[in-house]
């Protein structure tokens, strides 16, 4: 993929999105910037990325709000960042000992309020198993009331939020 874009790939492991700079602490999975992401600033520019991925690693770190401006700072203005990690209630979010942090819909817009970012596309996703009952629809609808009362009946997959500089 040479468009021309300049993409950052933050701790995705053996799922690279292509053409993509990659940046992780994990040596054996050969990044192109090896760093520890617990570890602020990053070894790259500021305002240098148009796209910058960071698929199930925010739950890994230590300082999540330090992460996100950190990622704030290296995005281009105009640029766009999309982030998932796993919904609280998700069994994925309680599989891996090397979670720290489990993120509600409403965490995150906290993390990210500060930040100027905006917000292109949030949703909370599901398993298949429970597509069928419309409940993604409801869920991201009324996020509030989806966490306070059906979250341990219908428990969600992750939140993936697509954000642009500004």
């Amino acid at each position: 993929m040479n468009d021309g874009v300049k993409r950052l790939d933050i701790g995705c492991g053996t799922n690279k999105v292509p053409g993509s700079t990659y940046l992780d602490v994990d040596e054996n999975a050969h990044p192109d910037i090896l760093h520890d992401l617990n570890k602020f600033p990053y070894p790259v520019k500021d305002n240098s990325f148009d796209e910058i991925y960071a698929k199930h690693i925010i739950e890994h770190l230590d300082r999540p709000q330090e992460f996100l401006a950190e990622l704030c700072r290296i995005l281009a203005p105009g640029g766009t960042m999309f982030i998932e990690t796993p919904h609280f209630s998700s069994y994925v979010a309680y599989s891996e000992v090397q979670h720290k942090l489990f993120y509600s819909y409403f965490l995150i817009l906290n993390l990210i309020r500060p930040l100027p970012l905006k917000i292109l596309k949030y949703e909370i996703t599901f398993y298949k198993t429970f597509r069928m009952f419309g409940i993604k629809y409801l869920a991201n609808k009324c996020p509030r009331t989806y966490e306070r009362f059906w979250t341990y009946m219908f428990p969600a997959e992750n939140l993936k939020i697509l954000l642009r500089k500004e």
